[in-house]
């Protein structure tokens, strides 16, 4: 009798607990619709813990606090803002520690049109699928579900959303190198000289040929050792340095508290209709922490850092590059 009182009482509550679910199932949660932004943004504040940054529209580009910003991020921020999509509400108590949505983790976004705000948004951590966000907006206690993974675009500091381009040459408008290294300044200097041709054929062929015109190829030289022939490949590839010269990080370094150098290269650049003469320097000045370098250049009145592989490109001795 005991056992099928157990038995019963054990059917009623999996019935109830079926109930309640097959009840919640049917409830049609309110998903709020964001309205659709028309103008064009002009500004994004984004706001996590004591930490704020400013991305405003300059022109055709754009600024990070007082740095030129990175277009193609912020581009991304701009189009993932518009276009955020709301898929569920998660619960409608602020259990925002849960979600990483308070006030210490939560990333918040104020997207401005014109002087205007227009979307108002706090990012949390990424849902259990991580193709998904947890999301709460400015004025609504709720929590949300929305797509994508959020902090992955807005948890940015200033430095990861600085324009990293220092400065672009083609290096075939390169006409002159000085180079300094392991205490000894090489000068490199591009002439043009006939081209060797290939012995083939036999002296009756060479006879019928009718005259050419001479051909003519680069060839780069030392002026502290003309006899060394140097590898033309092995030149243009330290040169494509400069193609793109592109900084990893800008270090928070006071350019007067540099002292010394480890290597530097400066280049001459040959002017045309678009481009005027010019010389560019990159001095690389000490190590630094992850297997970077500390480097300046006339391109940048910043102090920044390079890829070790990217600064090694210019630790060369004439050994180095003779063929």
């Amino acid at each position: 009798m005991e056992k099928k009182k157990n038995i019963l009482i054990s059917i009623v509550v999996i019935a109830v607990l079926a109930g309640y679910l097959i009840i919640n199932s049917l409830i049609t949660k309110t998903i709020v619709t964001l309205p659709t932004i028309k103008s064009p943004i002009t500004e994004l504040v984004l706001k996590k813990g004591e930490a704020v940054i400013l991305i405003k529209q300059d022109g055709d580009s754009w600024r990070v606090n007082e740095f030129d910003a990175d277009k193609n991020i912020i581009a991304n921020m701009v189009n993932k803002i518009k276009d955020l999509r709301i898929t569920d509400l998660i619960s409608e108590k602020p259990h925002y520690e849960r979600y990483e949505l308070d006030k210490d983790h939560a990333i918040r976004v104020q997207v401005t049109c014109n002087g205007q705000i227009v979307r108002d948004v706090y990012i949390g951590k990424k849902g259990s699928t991580y193709r998904h966000t947890y999301i709460r907006l400015e004025g609504d206690p709720k929590v949300y579900l929305a797509e994508d993974t959020l902090d992955s675009y807005f948890n940015k500091t200033i430095d990861e959303l600085r324009n990293k381009d220092i400065v672009q040459i083609d290096i075939s408008k390169i006409d002159t190198v000085k180079l300094w290294y392991k205490n000894a300044t090489l000068t490199l200097q591009k002439i043009i000289v006939e081209k060797k041709k290939e012995e083939t054929g036999t002296a009756q062929n060479d006879k019928q040929d009718k005259p050419k015109e001479v051909e003519k190829e680069e060839q780069w030289i030392c002026k502290e050792q003309p006899a060394v022939t140097l590898d033309n490949n092995k030149v243009k590839e330290m040169l494509y340095t400069f193609d793109p010269l592109k900084a990893y990080s800008f270090p928070d370094v006071n350019t007067k508290t540099l002292t010394g150098k480890i290597a530097s290269i400066a280049v001459s650049v040959k002017g045309d209709d678009s481009q005027k003469s010019e010389e560019i320097n990159l001095v690389i000045h000490k190590e630094y922490e992850n297997n970077r370098y500390i480097c300046t250049s006339s391109k940048s009145k910043y102090v920044f850092t390079l890829d070790e592989w990217r600064a090694k490109r210019i630790f060369k001795t004439i050994q180095d590059l003779k063929k």
